[in-house]
């Protein structure tokens, strides 16, 4: 059978397999599964079939289940032509000679309104780009005339191609000479929907403007109430933008003149980012609203976590800041370096194993040990209450990668009382620079560079007020929440959950397929991971009986050592964690640095708290005495867990064999067909690691669906090869061959 990407499926609306008929369309699967599936079932699939087979069925709601959509392509029937000459009488006999009169005829009448089309759209698409330079400049009355002025030139321009020969051009859209008139019908309707939605812009950046001489008399600035008025304008210029993507789709890049190709690409490109923060902002209105104080005052803990030493949820936490909201407005922003709190401590607590190798006590600066960040984010929360601080509603992460994004947009800062600039070029040397070497000895307090440089940064970014830098802010923190740069928790269960559904939560999502998270803690304290490269390898042998073997290779490059920057010439210590699905069995674990530390203090004799998530995870530990590897449960996963020393100019590879707790078998259930599937979840702060996955099933098997961001079929195998970025979705099915 032809296994063709997803994109490439056409419509399928009567469907049998193993002369079954199959079920009918389920949009419930459908709507709650299309997150993991680009582009979107609707989007691309028309008429398609969810399948659910009886294995694949969540045994609880809040179980990841992909849903399989199953199909089996017509049998091509082969077509010969012969030869023929290109000439009318020829073509006739093809196309038939009432479609080549009304090309002939299309075709003059295009060629003689030609001029018209091209003058009043070149004069059209300038008065967009007039109307853009002045709303860049505020002079919103001249941005409107522009927009109105640009509809009105590019309607005149459209309404020169007589409407006659619209089905012609349909009918012959792959005739040369005829294809160029369409594509300009496309571009015109594409530039009459644009300058449509110009005056809603004018409408919101407007809105902004006043609220900013708002700021100046003294009143204060409420993001809520502005997006509250920004609404409903935005709504019809999502409609009206939705239209131009969908034009500029049916032009053909042949047609556009050669100087204006490039341009046409960039308009093509940004439409759809634009739409995609449109609808950000419009379906997480909740989300907002919460975190803004639309129902009275919030606090939130902020942790600055470095991901030059990475820790499970970005990186080592050094600074701490409190954010409190109301209304919209931001009524205070504290920032302290972690320490500051953590000596206010008032409980000894046992840390995790592996963390007593460094702390004897577990507090704030240590709190993100579970990748699972509602687990962690709970875990600050606990600690910051016992220093004596507040309560919170909710908790954020960001990593040093959003500062140097934002720095791009701000420009260099200076702190003069550590005679330093900093920029996005510098950031990472400058600060480290200052972190290890140049702090005052005596004060101890190696991240007080960091609070005061975040305390100016937030400063200067309330004070933006010009329309297209806060549209960049706005993509900078969409892309950081994407890629896990920025994590969010709010305890509002409700509001949770919404963030949760938009991907910005950091949890360890439950599945009942293959699932993999490999996940670094530098324990050392060395800012050695900026300098480390991950690389893994991730073979799935599917045996004729169905039972599944995984084997994953997890290679660490140490590029440090000769560098001039001392931290990055260290030995990177790392407490490594792989995460797969529960129940799966251990067959070999090789290449670990073999480390057994003994607790530091006698916890009990002394008076030691336990804490009950730390208490139940270990309770399950065993250890491999071959390895030394920890095998335990944790987020209703099993995972290994082991250190691994990679020294400057080194690389170091890990592999672990197991055996998956679940059997692929097709053609055994009630539909026929069985799948598998594989949900990576990449660690949070992490840059880009590469990962190539195989999936290998025996040969007798026929895949007859599949969907996956760089899935290639060949052979018996499928193969990922991918830099992430974010997580990843991987699913197919399989039937016996006929």
């Amino acid at each position: 059978m032809d296994i063709r990407p997803v994109a490439d499926i056409k419509k399928v609306t009567d469907i049998q397999v193993g002369k079954k008929e199959l079920p009918p369309i389920l949009p419930t699967l459908e709507e709650e599964y299309a997150e993991w599936l680009t582009p979107s079932p609707k989007e691309e699939f028309g008429e398609w079939l969810t399948v659910p087979p009886e294995e694949c069925l969540p045994a609880e709601k809040e179980i990841f289940v992909p849903p399989v959509f199953a199909y089996v392509p017509k049998k091509k029937k082969k077509m010969t032509l012969r030869k023929m000459q290109f000439s009318w009488q020829s073509l006739s006999l093809f196309i038939g000679g009432v479609v080549i009169v009304y090309g002939i005829s299309a075709g003059f009448v295009l060629w003689s309104a030609k001029g018209v089309i091209e003058q009043k759209g070149e004069l059209g698409f300038q008065s967009i780009e007039k109307a853009k330079d002045a709303l860049i400049d505020e002079n919103y009355d001249v941005s409107l005339k522009e927009f109105e002025k640009a509809e009105q030139l590019l309607e005149e321009a459209r309404n020169a191609i007589p409407l006659w020969t619209e089905p012609v051009m349909i009918i012959t859209g792959n005739i040369p000479g005829l294809t160029e008139g369409a594509s300009a019908e496309s571009v015109l309707d594409a530039g009459i929907a644009i300058a449509r939605s110009g005056p809603d812009f004018v409408q919101i950046v407007g809105g902004l403007h006043r609220a900013k001489q708002e700021v100046k008399v003294g009143q204060e600035f409420s993001l809520l109430a502005f997006f509250e008025d920004a609404k409903v304008p935005l709504a019809r210029a999502q409609t009206q933008l939705q239209l131009a993507h969908l034009s500029l789709e049916k032009v053909r890049l042949e047609d556009i003149p050669e100087e204006k190709q490039k341009n046409f690409r960039l308009a093509k490109e940004a439409l759809p980012a634009l739409l995609g923060m449109i609808e950000t902002f419009g379906s997480h209105e909740a989300v907002i609203q919460e975190l803004l104080g639309a129902h009275g005052p919030r606090k939130y803990l902020f942790l600055l976590e470095n991901n030059q030493e990475l820790r499970a949820t970005g990186g080592f936490i050094g600074t701490y800041a409190l954010l409190e909201m109301s209304d919209g407005t931001v009524k205070n922003f504290f920032v302290d370096g972690i320490f500051n709190p953590d000596g206010q401590l008032r409980e000894n607590i046992v840390p995790p194993k592996p963390l007593q190798k460094v702390s004897a006590g577990w507090s704030l600066h240590d709190s993100n040990w579970f990748p699972d960040f509602p687990t962690s984010a709970e875990k600050a929360i606990f600690f910051y209450e016992k220093t004596g601080g507040p309560t919170v509603d909710g908790v954020m992460t960001i990593t040093p990668t959003v500062m140097l994004k934002l720095l791009e947009i701000t420009g260099p800062i200076e702190l003069p009382e550590y005679d330093i600039t900093v920029t996005h070029e510098n950031f990472f040397p400058v600060i480290q620079t200052e972190v290890e070497v140049n702090y005052d000895k005596k004060e101890n307090k190696p991240k007080q560079v960091l609070a005061d440089l975040s305390q100016i940064l937030f400063d200067k970014l309330l004070e933006v007020r010009d329309e297209k830098t806060l549209l960049a802010i706005a993509e900078i923190m969409i892309e950081s929440l994407n890629e896990k740069h920025m994590l969010l928790y709010v305890r509002d269960e409700r509001v949770e959950n919404i963030i949760k559904s938009a991907g910005w939560s950091g949890e360890m999502k439950a599945t009942d397929k293959d699932y993999l998270s490999v996940v670094h803690s530098n324990i050392n304290g060395y800012k050695t991971d900026g300098v480390v490269d991950d690389d893994i390898q991730h073979k799935v042998e599917i045996k004729e009986d169905g039972s599944v073997i995984d084997t994953v290779r997890i290679a660490r490059t140490h590029n440090g050592g000769k560098t001039s920057y001392d931290w990055w010439n260290r030995v990177n210590a790392n407490y490594m964690r792989v995460y797969v699905p529960l129940g799966s069995t251990l067959v070999s674990a090789k290449g670990h640095t073999y480390e057994f530390p003994e607790s530091p203090l006698d916890y009990d004799a002394l008076g030691f708290k336990r804490d009950a998530t730390v208490e139940a995870i270990e309770k399950t530990e065993k250890i491999d005495e071959e390895s030394g590897t920890r095998v335990s449960v944790e987020s209703n996963k099993t995972v290994f867990g082991n250190w691994v020393y990679v020294s400057p100019g080194e690389k170091v590879t890990v592999e672990y064999v197991y055996k998956l707790p679940f059997a692929v078998t097709p053609g055994k259930g009630e539909l026929g067909a069985s799948s598998y599937s594989l949900l990576y979840q990449k660690q949070a702060g992490t840059m880009g690691t590469r990962l190539e996955s195989d999936i290998v099933y025996p040969k007798a098997w026929e895949p007859i669906w599949q969907t996956g961001k760089n899935l290639v079929p060949y052979e018996h195998t499928f193969r990922v090869s991918d830099t992430l970025t974010t997580d990843l979705f991987l699913g197919m099915t399989f039937d016996d061959a006929p």
